[in-house]
């Protein structure tokens, strides 16, 4: 078999699962989509990307590691309990910066649809690795905008937002002055992941701690589940 055709032939196989996780949230009960476990369950079985390190990355979770760049970049159990706070907004928009293949903002938008059924969802990235959004656009409603960066949408209101693109200092603190600030939720990924400390300013790390300084009117919350508490973690300001 040619390389390149047995390559797709991986990455669409892995993304079957994103679109069965998808079907499994849409027909889920109320009890379900309020547990935890049943989450949790749903998300690990879309799978892990293999980045670099990831034995190390994963922790506890190796054996749910896809073979092709399909599936999370994300700690299921971080990913579960964040989507459990975002659910009580109810949000009728959202943002997701850094989409990468689409995975985390297909779950996203189905989880969220299921408490709001107006629900309007983008995920904007430089990048155009969402594969196989045609097929997502069909059962979603998410909007998928390549070339587009938080600048571009900074007069637009989303309820929540997702902050997971350029992990730089700048960048994450742009993408919150430009479209986080006015959301009622705004949530930041690798708030604890070390490597970003060594970044000018500390990174997304760095914005995330100067947030916390500086914004006095809302409540913080942090999910860090590796044993480490050093790789990952998800960040949540949430307006009061």
């Amino acid at each position: 078999m040619d390389a390149s055709l047995e390559a797709y032939e991986a990455e669409r196989a892995d993304f079957e699962r994103v679109l069965r996780a998808i079907h499994a949230i849409r027909l889920a009960s109320e009890s379900q989509l309020a547990s935890f476990d049943w989450l949790l369950e749903t998300i690990r079985q879309v799978g892990l990307v293999p980045i670099p390190e990831y034995e190390q990355t994963y922790a506890g979770e190796e054996e749910f590691i896809n073979a092709s760049q399909q599936g999370l970049i994300q700690l299921p159990r971080e990913f579960a309990r964040y989507l459990l706070i975002a659910a009580r907004e109810r949000p009728a928009t959202y943002l997701e910066i850094g989409c990468f293949n689409g995975a985390t903002a297909s779950l996203a938008t189905a989880y969220l649809q299921r408490f709001n059924s107006q629900l309007q969802a983008t995920t904007i990235d430089l990048w155009p690795a969402f594969l196989f959004y045609s097929e997502v656009r069909d059962l979603l409603p998410l909007h998928y905008e390549v070339g587009k960066t938080s600048f571009n949408f900074r007069d637009v209101h989303f309820d929540s937002v997702f902050i997971d693109g350029d992990h730089s200092f700048d960048w994450s603190w742009a993408d919150y002055q430009n479209v986080g600030r006015r959301a009622r939720l705004c949530a930041f990924h690798d708030i604890a992941n070390a490597p970003y400390l060594d970044l000018p300013l500390g990174g997304v790390c760095g914005a995330w701690e100067l947030l916390k300084q500086t914004d006095k009117g809302s409540h913080f919350e942090e999910i860090i589940e590796h044993p480490s508490g050093r790789i990952m973690g998800i960040g949540i300001r949430r307006a009061v």
